[in-house]
């Protein structure tokens, strides 16, 4: 018989702690359903994470990491072909046409995209730096290309974005 008391404490425990949490959980879900919340309308929006402060995540050596695609005339229109593809790049979207920024679609973006026009800033950065930013984008920020490109890909939008670079215009 004893045997047969710790049997019963054992499943009464084990059933409580069961119903304990379906309790609790179908209380969580019966309150986020009840008619006693407003209506979506009027719910406070969820607060979004705040990605503005997301940065680049590149390898220690990607500064090293060397170009194999020779910066062709037929590279630069490949990459300029995928920069401009909805699909593919889809780069235009954030940075513009002319990599310094798509100014009807900043009010969309959560912080401002950076100049790929500015010389100064693109000859500081070496292709393998520009390869990796590419590929990894920045999370919330900047979509990875890596899933939408191969890496052949990728190195022609990198001998692309290099022809973007301009001398700043002195007024």
């Amino acid at each position: 018989m004893p045997n047969a008391n710790k049997l019963l404490i054992i499943v009464s425990v084990l059933v409580f702690a069961f119903f304990g949490l379906t309790i609790r959980s179908s209380g969580r879900n019966q309150n986020a359903n009840s008619s006693t919340t407003p209506p979506s309308s009027q719910q406070a929006p969820s607060p979004q994470p705040d990605f503005s402060k997301n940065t680049w995540e590149l390898p220690a050596d990607a500064d090293k990491t060397k170009n194999p695609v020779a910066a062709s005339p037929e590279s630069v229109l490949k990459g300029k072909e995928l920069y401009l593809d909805k699909i593919k790049g889809n780069c235009i979207f954030c940075h513009g046409e002319t990599g310094s920024g798509n100014e009807a679609n900043l009010p969309k973006l959560r912080r401002k995209p950076a100049d790929l026009s500015n010389k100064e800033r693109m000859t500081a950065m070496t292709d393998g730096e520009i390869f990796w930013k590419i590929s990894k984008g920045i999370q919330g920020i900047m979509p990875t290309g890596e899933k939408r490109m191969t890496e052949e890909e990728r190195w022609h939008v990198v001998n692309y974005v290099r022809t973007l670079a301009k001398e700043p215009v002195s007024h």
